[in-house]
């Protein structure tokens, strides 16, 4: 008897290891079963997927293909753009100098690197570090205007990551994706991560597609932005992910602080700026309660390429996972539920639409019908929705739309559907607002000032009238006394700016960028161009003290700029 019991204690530490060994193997041959099929649903092509358990990768698997025109396979090499997955990276790094007493989280980042771009506005040097990690900057998400006080208030900006960033490379000497390279990628053996563009990754990555799964070719960022330039994989990224369970990378209380919640963040899209029940922010994760612990997540979002990442710090697991669709999270929840039964209070904050939302599949149906059948067709699905669901005609609903098919060159389209809506509404800002925008975006910049006067008519305080008017009027200034630059100065310009492209042609300026259709330039000043036919973006040359082209800001309506630095003349 004695015998019999010995051998059934030895027996039982292995059988529990076969149940658990058994379980992960089913659980894998569960997310191979289920994963094409929620990507069939929500139409996503590609994704890349890996789970974490006892802080080490114990699965991953990669479905469709990168780009719905070549074809190509996705496979565990495929880089995918990690979107603000990357300020999750830059937040270790900026950590990592915290803890070499190389920077102060409470020190005004100015007394590190002034900011040129916020310079007119004195309260910026209160920005800290403190601040940025904690999205607590007063910094909009893109742009070079505070919108409120720092310290003040949560409020999600990219802004400020890229800020630090550029403050990281200022300490250190060097570039942000070298110290990334030094401290987390190299020790990491993190090889196929990157926050610039590689030739190399040409051979394997993933296009964007939007959600009706038509592919575009992505830009190729040149210089780091610590907010959202991040390439990846998820094997890459799972590796980071497991380096903060098993307190690698940075020290243990360095991590103990990152994932502590330090401010309660705001609903989104709440005027009242109330207080989310569940999400706070720790430094550079968003922390929510799990059924025994806190988790820390970050979403992505570049439009055509998502990401989306949650972990449990005490028990060890986790999971990644990319898609090269803007469909990604209407799936993701029942995605993550196959591998984690946490609630999952990220996406009740997120407000991102959820398979089978009968509101989607409406407005989904709808923005097909004026694609393939055209304006009247479209007009017509309109009215039949009007009698049957007058609620799903919202007008934040049509101008997505309404956006939408202006992206695939559908501007009559587009213009119809605002056009419907003010008539519907005459008193609506948005409507008027929207086909302002669009009549700018056509290079119709009479009638885009006239319907943007007209919502600011309707609502003077209207922050996107007060923005665009002025912006409008400086381009029919322009067309009607023409700025005349030197051809001596034309010929600077023209050039090679990283993924944009600069050339002269029967002394007029060209631009071009990788995968996009050229454009006129039109000169606004000496050195700031508006591209004809497309209003809502602009390109500025920058010179050094000894005249020479250094480098081309594109700057965009709204106020969000970035730079691509002039290619060595060989």
């Amino acid at each position: 008897m004695k015998r019999y019991k010995l051998y059934v204690l030895f027996l039982i530490p292995f059988t529990i290891l076969a149940l658990l060994n058994c379980n992960l193997l089913n659980l894998g041959k569960k997310l191979e079963k289920e994963i094409p099929k929620l990507m069939e649903k929500a139409n996503i092509p590609g994704l890349s997927m890996a789970v974490i358990r006892d802080g080490e990768i114990f699965w991953s698997g990669s479905f469709g293909v990168r780009n719905r025109e070549t074809n190509e396979s996705v496979d565990e090499n495929t880089i995918f753009e990690a979107a603000s997955l990357t300020k999750t990276i830059t937040a270790a790094a900026a950590l990592k100098l915290v803890e070499h007493g190389e920077l102060d989280l409470d020190k005004s980042l100015a007394e590190y690197l002034p900011y040129p771009k916020l310079a007119g506005d004195e309260r910026y040097k209160k920005i800290t570090a403190r601040h940025v990690l904690t999205h607590t900057t007063g910094l909009p998400n893109w742009g070079n205007r505070l919108i409120r006080e720092p310290g003040e208030l949560y409020a999600y900006s990219g802004e400020g990551f890229l800020y630090l960033g550029r403050t990281i490379a200022k300490i250190t000497g060097m570039s942000l994706e070298k110290f990334a390279k030094k401290e987390i990628f190299g020790p990491l053996g993190m090889s196929r991560t990157s926050y610039v563009w590689k030739n190399i990754y040409a051979e394997n990555i993933s296009a964007g597609h939007d959600r009706h799964g038509f592919a575009s070719q992505r830009g190729r960022a040149t210089e780091p932005n610590g907010g959202a330039s991040l390439l990846t994989t998820a094997l890459d990224y799972a590796t980071f992910l497991c380096s903060i369970m098993n307190n690698q990378v940075l020290e243990q209380k360095t991590i103990n602080m990152m994932l502590t919640p330090h401010v309660r963040v705001t609903k989104r899209r709440d005027p009242e700026h109330k207080l989310d029940e569940y999400v706070s922010w720790g430094f550079g994760w968003g922390i929510q309660p799990g059924k025994k612990e806190n988790g820390f997540w970050h979403w992505g979002d570049n439009g055509e390429l998502r990401a989306y990442t949650v972990s449990y710090r005490e028990r060890k697991e986790g999971l990644v996972f990319f898609a090269n669709s803007e469909n990604l999270f209407l799936i993701a929840e029942p995605l993550i539920s196959l591998v984690l039964d946490d609630p999952q209070h990220a996406f009740n904050w997120l407000t991102y639409k959820r398979y089978g939302d009968p509101e989607w599949t409406a407005l989904m149906t709808l923005e097909k019908t004026f694609l393939e059948e055209g304006e009247k067709a479209g007009l017509d699905k309109m009215e039949e929705m009007k009698s049957q669901s007058p609620d799903i005609l919202k007008i934040t609903n049509l101008n997505d739309i309404a956006q939408y098919l202006a992206s695939k060159d559908k501007t009559e389209e587009a213009a119809s559907i605002f056009k419907w809506a003010i008539d519907s509404d005459p008193k609506s800002v948005i409507a008027w607002a929207g086909l302002g925008r669009l009549y700018l975006e056509m290079g119709k910049n009479i009638e885009s000032l006239e319907c943007l006067q007209m919502a600011q008519t309707l609502d003077p305080e209207n922050s996107f009238a007060k923005m665009c008017i002025p912006w409008v009027k400086e381009v029919i200034q322009a067309e009607e006394k023409p700025v005349l630059i030197p051809e001596r100065l034309l010929k600077k310009y023209a050039g090679d700016y990283g993924p944009r492209r600069v050339y002269l042609r029967e002394d007029t300026l060209f631009y071009k960028r990788d995968g996009r259709k050229e454009y006129k330039l039109m000169p606004l000043t000496q050195d700031t161009f508006t591209l004809v036919g497309y209003g809502v973006f602009r390109l500025r040359f920058v010179l050094d003290k000894n005249g020479n082209v250094t480098k081309a800001t594109g700057i965009y309506l709204g106020g969000r700029t970035d730079e691509s630095l002039r290619d060595k003349i060989k």
